[in-house]
């Protein structure tokens, strides 16, 4: 997993507790992580989910819940660092279609260990869409709030109204339903 997954989670992580309450996280957690993280590593998810399981019980949150969240800050601070990819882009709908296509490949080029997760976005009938993730690692929740925030930074009328999710052979597959609410 990317660093900066890393980095920006427990900035994130910080915001909802404190950076002491963080650092005796990453203390705690010292036999199952790293716990010296720089945007530019590569970590593996298991410590990232130690780290979010940890922060989630702290928090006595659902996992879920935060990692959604998560996903919503994520988008903006991918705006602020990555302004390239949100230039002359129209809709929320247009971005998320460039996600896969375009930004992951771009990710592949310079980190050719990634392995960024698929997003395909496809138009059914009558303005709905479906975003179908699939990835190795269960980040469904965060793929659900990066989608949120993306559909409102963009000001797209669209929501999610649906999502389902199941295991396969090769990792976690979520269909998430967009439409505008009736």
């Amino acid at each position: 997993m990317r660093g900066i997954l890393f980095t920006e989670y427990l900035d994130f992580a910080a915001s909802l507790t404190s950076e002491a309450d963080i650092e005796k996280i990453l203390f705690d957690l010292s036999d199952k992580i790293n716990g010296s993280y720089t945007s530019v590593g590569n970590y593996s998810f298991k410590e990232f989910a130690h780290i979010h399981v940890a922060l989630s019980e702290h928090l006595k949150r659902d996992p879920n819940d935060i990692a959604e969240r998560f996903g919503k800050v994520l988008l903006h601070r991918f705006a602020e660092l990555f302004p390239q990819y949100f230039e002359g882009v129209t809709s929320g709908l247009e971005f998320l279609d460039q996600v896969g296509s375009h930004i992951h490949v771009e990710v592949k080029k310079l980190y050719p260990d990634a392995r960024p997760p698929e997003i395909i976005l496809t138009e059914e009938k009558d303005g709905k869409y479906q975003l179908t993730y699939r990835s190795q690692r269960p980040l469904a929740a965060v793929a659900r709030g990066l989608t949120s925030a993306c559909l409102a930074y963009f000001k797209n009328a669209h929501k999610i109204i649906s999502e389902t999710s199941h295991q396969t052979h090769d990792g976690n597959h979520t269909i998430f339903e967009i439409q505008i609410p009736v």
